[in-house]
């Protein structure tokens, strides 16, 4: 793909014709006329939320020391110290843990990292981690380890997978590969989301190549305080009315997508899980088509994050955190080398110590799909893909496929070794 095959984000959508990108928002929004009453705020919530993960990324920007962090030598010593004494232990990639992976400088460091996660700005980064030198198995026990000292739970992200490849297998002969159905399986971009599960999402790059491909993040309640003053009635669609998708721990009546708790905005919510994406676009026909006033609010609360966003350009070796629970991330479109593909991995997080009372509707969700620890290390894609299409799961919430939708798969394409490590 060419640098001018990228689609100016301003011009993405996730589902072209439903979700509005920048300039249908803009029209959207004009049309209502000035003298138009959008009403207040959601009843009982407040006028504006205050604390120190509601930020713009300009902020965040001029402020770096709040959310970069560099290794120093000694720190990088010892996680490979760490790795070595993992390794003599001959114990499944599941059963790594902060005891058995000793950081005795980087570890008080990396749990400030996590208070500051869910107590400070919610995105925290880790730089300098020379991962290009590692071999695959050794990526991933470093990544694991040092992840085992930011959250002590390590989530189920669907078919019992402990951790996800986030690479494209869009160039893969689609007989061959599972149905690509979000954005960590190709190079488009991503409109904010959360993602499906955790209080924290955790990446590592551990390869890079090609233009573009930026990380943001966008503080919810930032979001919250713009809208709140320009535009309630969006916040209003959010926080009061039932929507119904499919997904283990949702009710039959549905959820709303933003809470008030604790004096903090929670959120949990995905548009791709409405209409679906890319190789799966198709819509629960048991639920009914998002109306244009939900368009509208979605699309409101999208741009109006992208406004505020902090952008950054990952390096190889970063490992980036971001609070699921208060924010919300996205990724710009990217081109790639296919002999040094764009690689990173992810992990979901709960760190019991810091974990906060979350509103019943996300406690719900989680509790459903997180009722066993995942056992399922994957290598590569390859392996995490051909699990995808041998069990039908197809997300964190355990969408699976149809009997039909199998059959017409055919092939698997892919080595069955090793899959549990």
């Amino acid at each position: 793909m060419a640098a001018a095959e990228i689609l100016p984000y301003e011009l993405y959508s996730d589902a072209p014709g439903i979700l509005l990108n920048k300039p249908e928002w803009e029209a959207a929004n004009a049309a209502h006329p000035p003298s138009f009453d959008f009403g207040s705020s959601p009843s009982g919530w407040p006028a504006k939320f205050t604390g120190p993960n509601v930020w713009t990324g300009e902020y965040l920007k001029s402020n770096p020391d709040l959310y970069i962090r560099t290794l120093s030598q000694l720190e990088i010593a010892e996680i490979e110290t760490a790795i070595k004494k993992w390794k003599t232990l001959a114990l499944p990639l599941s059963a790594v843990r902060r005891e058995d992976f000793p950081l005795p400088t980087l570890g008080p460091v990396l749990r400030q990292l996590s208070h500051n996660i869910y107590h400070g700005v919610g995105v925290q980064i880790l730089r300098g981690f020379p991962v290009s030198k590692y071999t695959k198995d050794d990526q991933i026990i470093a990544f694991l380890g040092i992840n085992a000292w930011i959250g002590d739970r390590r989530l189920n992200q669907g078919a019992n997978r402990g951790i996800c490849h986030i690479k494209s297998i869009a160039h893969i002969n689609p007989e061959e590969r599972g149905k690509i159905y979000v954005s960590a399986q190709d190079t488009n971009a991503q409109m904010y989301h959360s993602d499906a599960g955790g209080d924290i999402v955790g990446l590592m790059a551990v390869s890079l190549s090609g233009i573009g491909g930026a990380s943001t993040v966008a503080s919810a309640g930032q979001v919250y305080n713009q809208l709140a003053q320009h535009r309630p009635d969006i916040l209003r669609i959010l926080a009061a009315k039932k929507f119904r998708w499919r997904a283990n721990g949702i009710p039959d009546e549905g959820v709303n997508l933003i809470h008030h708790k604790d004096n903090q905005i929670f959120l949990n919510f995905s548009t791709r899980t409405f209409i679906g994406y890319s190789e799966l676009p198709e819509r629960d026909q048991d639920y009914p088509a998002l109306t244009f006033e939900e368009r509208e609010a979605f699309a409101g609360w999208q741009w109006v994050a992208d406004q505020y966003r902090l952008e950054v350009d990952l390096k190889v070796g970063d490992i980036e955190w971001v609070n699921n629970l208060h924010h919300q991330h996205a990724r710009r479109g990217f081109t790639e080398d296919i002999s040094n593909p764009r690689h990173l991995l992810r992990v979901w997080l709960q760190d019991t110590e810091n974990t906060p009372d979350i509103p019943s509707d996300i406690k719900n969700k989680f509790d459903a799909m997180f009722s066993e620890e995942p056992s399922f290390y994957p290598l590569d894609e390859i392996e995490e893909d051909y699990r995808r299409r041998t069990t039908g799961i197809f997300t964190g919430s355990c969408k699976t496929e149809t009997a039909t939708e199998r059959l017409e798969r055919g092939g698997v394409g892919a080595n069955n070794a090793n899959l549990v490590r």
